[in-house]
C-alpha cells in the first residue's frame, strides 16, 4: 500500500479483513508484521454477516490528520524540503521541563522496521528526540544570569518496565555541544534504543557550563530531562 523513501518500511493492507500492517525487521526473513490500526476497531466480514467491515486503511490516515490539526504532531520544512515529524509535541506523550532557564522537551516514536519481535532482548526499536532551548529571558545560575551557556555532559537512564536496561552517561550529544542562546531554534538530539518490553520510558539530565566551554563564568549545573515513555503505539504510523 505504501513505503517509506527513507527507510525499510513498507504497508500493506488485507483487503478481506480490511486491517493495515506495516513489517518489521523480519518482514523478508518470515512476512512478519504488526497491525497499524486497533483491531477492537477493525470489525471483520468473518466476524458477524451483519457487521460493516471497517476500512483500517481510512481510520489510519483519519487518525493522522487529526494529529496534525490538533498539534499534537507538526510540520517541519529544512531547506525547502517539508516533512511530517512523527515525534509528539504534546503530553502525555512529550515531557517537558525548564531548569535554570534552559528547556527541554522529550518524546519518543516507535520505529517497527528496525524492531524484532523474535528477539527478547531487542524486541522494540523506539527513536526519541529531545530539544532544548534557552528561554528569552536568559539562563538563571546560583543567582547570577547569564547570556548563554552550553551543553558538556549528559546522562539517561532507560528502562523497560521498573528495570533499567541502560545507563548511558558521557559527554557531548551526537558528537556536538550545543550552546544555547535567548531566540535560538530549538536545537535537536535524536538517537535511537531498543527495548525488550513496552511500556518502558527514559529520564535524565544535562550538564551545562555557564557562558560556554572556553568562556567559563560560573559551575556547572544540572538541567534535568523529564521522563518521557516508550510505549507500543495504538496507532503505527
Amino acid at each position: 500500500m505504501a513505503a517509506s523513501y527513507y527507510s525499510e518500511k513498507m504497508f500493506f493492507l488485507d483487503c478481506e479483513v480490511g486491517q493495515l500492517y506495516v513489517g518489521t525487521k523480519n518482514l523478508l526473513l518470515n512476512r512478519e508484521m504488526m497491525p497499524c490500526v486497533p483491531n477492537e476497531l477493525i470489525t471483520s466480514v468473518h466476524d458477524s454477516r451483519n457487521a460493516p467491515q471497517q476500512d483500517a486503511m481510512l481510520l489510519w490516515l483519519e487518525e493522522h490528520v487529526r494529529r496534525l490539526e490538533n498539534g499534537i504532531i507538526k510540520l517541519c520544512e529544512e531547506e525547502n524540503i517539508r516533512s511530517i515529524s512523527l515525534f509528539h509535541e504534546q503530553p502525555p506523550a512529550c515531557s517537558e521541563a525548564t531548569t535554570c532557564g534552559v528547556q527541554v522537551r522529550a518524546s519518543a516514536v516507535f520505529i517497527p522496521e528496525f524492531s524484532d519481535l523474535m528477539d527478547e532482548a531487542r524486541k522494540y526499536m523506539f527513536a526519541y528526540s529531545i530539544r532544548m532551548s534557552l528561554k528569552p529571558e536568559g539562563c538563571f545560575v546560583h543567582g547570577m544570569k547569564f547570556d548563554s551557556c552550553q551543553l558538556y555532559w549528559r546522562h539517561w537512564i532507560i528502562k523497560s518496565g521498573d528495570n533499567v536496561v541502560a545507563d548511558p552517561n558521557g559527554e557531548v550529544v551526537i558528537g556536538q555541544y550545543p550552546l544555547l542562546r535567548p531566540g535560538q531554534k530549538e536545537f535537536v538530539y535524536e538517537s535511537c534504543t531498543p527495548s525488550p518490553a513496552s511500556p518502558g520510558s527514559i529520564e535524565g539530565y544535562f550538564t551545562f557550563i555557564p557562558g560556554s566551554l572556553t568562556e567559563s563564568k560560573g559551575a556547572p549545573f544540572e538541567v534535568e530531562v523529564p521522563r518521557f515513555p516508550l510505549v507500543l503505539p495504538d496507532y503505527i504510523f
